[in-house]
Order: C-alpha cells, then structure tokens, then sequence
C-alpha cells in the first residue's frame, strides 16, 4: 500500500536539510503547498515537513521554537505532520493540523473495477467544511499527500450523514 518510490525536487531537499539542521528530527518529505490566504483572495504557500512520529516533538521543538525560527527564516507558514505507515493514522495527523481537529468516522478504501483505489473519509457533518477547507484546500492537501505516499488514486470526502 505504500509507494516506494518518492521523487523529492532539490528544493525540497533543501528545505529538509535546513529544518534537519535547525530541529535534529527526521523529515521524510517535504512539500510546497498553495492555498488560499485568509486575509485577502491571494495564494499563500505552505511547507509542509512529513517528520517520523517519533521526532515530531524534536521537530517542533520547545513551545514551538524550531517552527518560528523557520517561519521567520522561510517568511512562509510551516505544517510539520507526522509520518505514519498506516494510511488511516495517516489521514487523521493531516486533520488534525487544521485549526480545530476533525474527528474521522470512518476510511474506506474502494477499488473499481480498473484497479483503480479510492479513500473515502466520512466526517461528522458539522466537520465537513473543515474537511473540506477553504476553496478545497484540506482535501487537496490530504489528496496530495495520500497520493503521494500511498498506492492511491483519489481521495475525496463523504458528505453524507453515517449517524
């Protein structure tokens, strides 16, 4: 289920050795990520460190000091996530660096008759915005990342109501 082989650009390379410099922890990837600013309808840019779950503390260090420095250094927003080799783990750290954690219901993983793998993450519907993000931006964070570490090819939200 996990992909083996990830592609990671010399940017993001260099971005991993700086926060590895500043943090000691382990990144396992690093992504450039768009998404819609809050302030006004500019985009922003996120980077978003995948760290072993065992280092996240290390990399984020005291009261969020490794984070801040790199804010200050990058002058962009930092989203340091834990790596987990379980998709469903997985999909729940990535929730949970929304601003209020999003409780998941359920994953399921449905394969078409092409082979293809769909994740359906079914959310509590006061959570589907959230899940959702603004112009889509938590979906397409989390499609991007699942795609991009797991043998998956889409991943989309349930917004019906499971209770």
């Amino acid at each position: 289920m996990l992909k083996k082989n990830i592609k990671i650009d010399r940017q993001s390379m260099e971005l991993i050795s700086l926060f590895n410099n500043i943090s000691g922890a382990i990144i396992k990837d690093c992504l450039i990520f768009e998404t819609p600013d809050d302030k006004d309808d500019q985009k922003s840019e996120i980077i978003i460190f995948l760290v072993k779950k065992e280092d996240i503390g290390k990399a984020i260090g005291k009261a969020g000091e490794h984070v801040k420095d790199l804010t200050i250094k990058l002058q962009k927003k930092i989203d340091v996530i834990p790596f987990s080799d379980n998709l469903q783990t997985f999909i729940q750290f990535i929730l949970n660096t929304a601003k209020n954690s999003i409780k998941i219901q359920n994953i399921e993983i449905k394969e078409s008759k092409n082979q293809k793998k769909t994740v359906i993450i079914s959310v509590r519907p006061q959570d589907r915005g959230k899940a959702i993000g603004k112009d889509g931006s938590m979906i397409r964070k989390i499609k991007t990342l699942v795609i991009r570490h797991y043998e998956v090819d889409n991943v989309i939200i349930n917004t019906h109501n499971t209770v």
